[in-house]
């Protein structure tokens, strides 16, 4: 009786123990399955951060390359050339790299790669160039005097020598604020010509910068070259700014650029032109020769000392716009229009 009591108890405790044993190996795992999906948890919520962190890096280097567009630069490239560039998120955790790619005349395609540990994010945008549009066309506008001499001519007759535009309309000879600021010694008015030949426009009347304004004369001097004292303009720049007077003496043309001028402008006998030239004081032609080929956007001109045979100023529709895209910025085709490329 004794020995079947003891082999008992013995017994209760042998199925305790496995008992036990069980619910603790149980427990354990059930333990390691909770650590191991939170575990997954947190590395499935940290690669989610990461990735965010990739898109949005990718997303600012599209929109830095885009808001930093240097036309000195990218407007400069050939079809198929690139730019790199690169930078940091402010917050830190996160890079991204680039590159900027011409794709044609007025097309370049902005690639955009944000990292963010090993998450990588790459974004794509297409923009186009988006050159300032001059609402009025002529051979001059002038918010101020203009006098005109017997041997000079203004022609809005489209004349570009480069043959670049074929049939582009015609443009007015002269804008002015007021018919009483021009004066024209030249018999019977031939030395003018254009569609109309004169416009008067009261919009344009005692503005310094006409047709483009203070926003528009900042936007181009932001993207110039600066014409250093006693320098003149070089095809080694499409945007040139003379921060104060500028005096050009005969030598090889220019253009097409855009030339900005703080204060007057004078052109000696033989020097040529050709682009959009904007002159915040008054435009001086004088001696036998001379010509700029576009347009001239001025406060006044005074081409009573010019002595040349040939046109002093003539439109060109296809120079003044060549040089206003060689400093345009860049717009994305459409608002926030980039595309994920993977």
């Amino acid at each position: 009786m004794n020995g079947t009591r003891v082999h008992g108890r013995r017994g209760a405790r042998g199925i305790a123990l496995a008992a036990t044993v069980f619910t603790l190996a149980a427990l354990a795992a059930l333990l390691a399955g909770l650590w191991f999906a939170a575990l997954q948890e947190y590395r499935i919520g940290a690669s989610v951060v990461r990735e965010r962190r990739a898109f949005d890096a990718a997303e600012a280097g599209l929109d830095g390359a885009v808001a930093g567009w240097d036309p000195r630069v990218l407007n400069r490239l050939d079809a198929g050339d690139s730019v790199l560039f690169s930078g940091l998120l402010a917050n830190g955790g996160a890079s991204y790299s680039g590159s900027v790619r011409r794709l044609g005349p007025q097309l370049f395609l902005i690639r955009s790669t944000g990292a963010a540990g090993p998450a990588r994010r790459t974004l794509g945008v297409v923009t186009r160039l988006d050159p300032l549009r001059l609402a009025d066309r002529a051979a001059l506008v002038a918010s101020g005097p203009v006098r005109i001499g017997a041997g000079a001519s203004v022609l809005g007759l489209d004349g570009d020598s480069s043959a670049a535009c074929v049939g582009a309309p015609p443009a007015a000879g002269v804008i002015l604020g007021t018919a009483a600021d021009l004066d024209v010694s030249c018999s019977g008015g031939v030395c003018l010509g254009g569609s109309p030949v004169t416009r008067v426009d009261s919009a344009v009347r005692n503005q310094s910068v006409p047709l483009l304004g203070e926003a528009g004369w900042a936007s181009l001097v932001a993207a110039a070259d600066t014409i250093p004292p006693g320098g003149s303009p070089s095809s080694s720049s499409s945007v040139w700014f003379a921060p104060g007077d500028l005096s050009l003496p005969a030598g090889p043309s220019a253009g097409p650029a855009v030339l900005l001028v703080q204060g007057d402008m004078v052109l000696e006998t033989g020097a040529r032109l050709a682009g959009l030239v904007v002159v915040r004081g008054t435009l001086v032609m004088r001696g036998a020769g001379g010509r700029i080929e576009g347009s001239v956007l001025a406060s006044g001109a005074d081409l009573s000392a010019f002595t040349g045979a040939q046109s002093a100023l003539v439109y060109s529709q296809c120079a003044a716009d060549r040089a206003l895209a060689a400093a345009a910025p860049a717009r994305p085709l459409r608002e926030r229009s980039w595309t994920a490329l993977y």
